[in-house]
């Protein structure tokens, strides 16, 4: 198989590293989406991605879950509109999934109270994934 230099998803500009390669490669293949946006999509992703099992973790992970998830949305939200969130929520999740993945999360989002105020995105998402993969070994 050939494939072109554009084709190629490179880990220079975006770390795709946690993310599934199917919404890797729709993400690298956004069309008029700066290099701030597709990094974005891929925090985004990457805390989005983990919501799928949600039900079956333990509360300590859950929690960690929503949080993480929480500041994902709340750093991706200046460079991503809604739009393009639900386009990369329909990668992630399985349609008939979808809807009861996303009311499980705001429930659980509604109990949970971070100051949005204090996050600071960069270093905030980073230490979150890796606390909870760190936990999970």
């Amino acid at each position: 198989m050939i494939s072109s230099g554009c084709q190629v998803i490179s880990p220079i500009f975006v770390d795709y590293n946690g993310v599934r390669m199917d919404v890797a490669k729709w993400i690298n293949h956004q069309p008029f989406v700066s290099m701030q946006q597709k990094r974005s999509l891929v925090e985004l992703s990457k805390a989005q991605q983990k919501l799928s099992q949600i039900k079956n973790k333990h509360e300590e992970q859950r929690t960690q879950t929503i949080e993480e998830n929480i500041i994902a949305m709340h750093c991706a939200r200046p460079y991503l509109s809604a739009e393009k969130i639900k386009q990369l929520q329909n990668q992630i999740f399985d349609h008939d999934q979808k809807q009861h993945i996303l009311d499980l999360y705001d429930q659980e989002r509604q109990k949970t109270k971070i100051d949005l105020n204090t996050v600071q995105c960069e270093s905030s998402i980073k230490n979150l994934v890796d606390k909870n993969a760190n936990h999970g070994k």
